[in-house]
């Protein structure tokens, strides 16, 4: 934890300020930008590459996940926010995969039941009123049988992180401004939600663009 400490005090204020100049939209594609080349790339690919058929992108920001998809993947991709719609809408042209960009939340989704074959999350978890609630609706318009992929940060299984990690989530979240929660129990919130899981890769990469560095999980499972 020390030296993921050091590196928040580092990087940590001049990332804040740029957030504060650039904006909600516009810092979100430029941090993924640079997250992306910090390491995060091979991960996006290994998270959607291989799916096809009807998916569900559940909170897709500005857009940051498409141009990874494949050849054969119709996705629909749910984002609340309108601003942030507007950019995913942009982001939706000129890439591989037929991408539909609409209105909406993981806690309630808007479609019938077994309505995908896939659905993919990528750090959004973490930001949802409700984890259980959210995988409920993603287990829900799932087909049976239907593949969950996940990319998200997850509370330290390591004492005392995942302790100082509980005291200090309130000020995280005044700090991040997002409703990010840093210490959520992502894989078993999965397995209690009734899915089977399929594997759990534990990833952790360091950005200046992203500095609060956290244990971060790649999560396959199955309705």
């Amino acid at each position: 934890m020390i030296k993921e400490t050091v590196f928040f005090f580092r990087h940590g204020p001049a990332t804040s300020r740029r957030q504060v100049k650039m904006g909600p939209v516009e810092f979100q594609k430029w941090m993924a930008t640079e997250i992306d080349k910090d390491g995060l790339k091979p991960l996006r690919e290994e998270l959607v590459e291989d799916l096809r058929g009807d998916i569900l992108e559940v909170g897709a920001g500005a857009g940051a996940m498409f141009s990874y998809y494949g050849d054969g993947a119709n996705v629909v991709a749910l984002e609340p926010d309108d601003d942030f719609r507007a950019a995913a809408e942009g982001a939706a042209t000129n890439v591989r995969a037929s991408i539909q960009v609409v209105g909406g939340a993981g806690e309630s989704l808007p479609f019938p039941d077994a309505s995908f074959d896939s659905i993919v999350a990528s750090t959004v978890l973490c930001s949802v009123t409700s984890m259980e609630q959210t995988l409920a609706e993603f287990k829900r318009v799932l087909k049976p049988g239907g593949r969950l992929r996940l990319l998200e940060h997850v509370r330290s299984e390591h004492w005392p992180d995942g302790v100082l990690m509980d005291i200090l989530n309130p000020v995280w979240l005044r700090l991040n401004k997002v409703g990010c929660n840093w210490n959520r129990r992502t894989v078993e919130a999965v397995r209690n939600g009734g899915f089977q899981i399929d594997d759990v890769e534990p990833h952790k990469f360091f950005s200046p663009a992203a500095p609060a560095t956290m244990p971060l999980r790649l999560i396959k499972a199955r309705s």
